[in-house]
């Protein structure tokens, strides 16, 4: 509980003003980038593996077509790992809110793909080719040259700088917790706007209580011992902000602005001994367990 409390104070504290929020981003560049030189990124290719897999399932890009990554971070990981393991030919577009990435970790973790694709018979002679270019690469714009990608920045959070009809999937891994409560339902819209018919939403979404990740003794879904007032006075803040909306609420807000929702599918956790405080009881039993949501959707044809 300490650490939890504890990690929640240092959020806090740097969500103050610019500045602190600044040098929180600053800090997280310079110090996580040697932390993530070292990651374990079994976590990274089995969720690679998940949007492979239903991409597939759904023939979501079985003619190649341009695919949207929003939040692609520090290592535009899911983009570059559907390019790898695309049948077709894909432009990819990579959306961020803030520039933090970092090359020399990016080269690190397709390192460490290589080294598990190094015995594996199914991957193909163009699949090496292109990723021992990753290793190799000297700036981003020639990785963005080599694989048709363009990367955008824009810190507002808005979708407005593309096209209607412009894609025809649009993914993201744990970045929709992140949007604010008040724009979601925006970019939700922005989503079926840009989407061409047919196309697909592939989103994987953190549900959990993102304050656990500092404390594995406490519930991953601590939060729901909280009023939403109360949680919001103690634990909200800016620079790692979580919106704590629930599968049911994603759902809503996807078939509002006109989607089909094809497949979901969730990960979850035991709740029986944790005390859920009144504002959280509308929510059914499943949401409530519930810490990864993962959601496809298809804009009508």
């Amino acid at each position: 509980m300490i650490r939890y409390f504890a990690a929640a104070a240092i959020l806090k504290t740097f969500s103050i003003n610019k500045f602190t929020r600044s040098t929180y981003r600053y800090l997280g560049n310079v110090f996580g980038q040697k932390k993530r030189r070292q990651q374990n990124i079994d976590v990274y290719v089995n969720r690679g593996d998940q949007l492979i897999q239903l991409i597939r399932k759904y023939d979501a890009l079985k003619n190649g077509g341009a695919a949207v990554e929003l939040g692609t971070g520090w290592i535009h990981w899911f983009g570059l790992y559907l390019v790898l393991n695309s049948e077709s030919d894909v432009s990819l577009e990579l959306y961020d809110v803030w520039d933090n990435r970092q090359l020399d970790a990016l080269k690190s973790a397709f390192s460490k793909l290589a080294s598990q694709w190094e015995s594996d018979a199914s991957i193909n002679a163009t699949q090496r080719a292109q990723l021992a270019f990753i290793q190799s690469v000297n700036s981003f714009e020639e990785l963005y040259q080599y694989f048709n990608a363009r990367y955008t920045i824009n810190s507002d959070g808005s979708l407005a700088c593309y096209s209607d009809a412009s894609c025809n999937l649009i993914t993201s891994f744990h970045v929709m917790e992140h949007i604010n409560k008040n724009f979601i339902r925006e970019s939700i819209g922005d989503m079926f706007r840009m989407l061409k018919p047919g196309g697909f939403c592939i989103h994987q979404i953190g549900i959990d209580d993102h304050l656990a990740h500092y404390d594995d003794k406490v519930s991953q879904k601590k939060y729901l011992q909280f009023s939403l007032a109360g949680r919001k006075f103690l634990f909200e803040n800016i620079v790692q902000y979580h919106n704590v909306l629930q599968g049911e609420d994603y759902q809503r807000f996807f078939l509002d602005k006109g989607f089909e929702i094809i497949e979901i599918n969730r990960e979850r956790c035991d709740i029986t001994e944790l005390p859920v405080h009144a504002d959280w009881k509308n929510y059914s039993h499943e949401d409530l367990e519930t810490t990864v949501f993962t959601i496809v959707c298809r804009k009508p044809i």
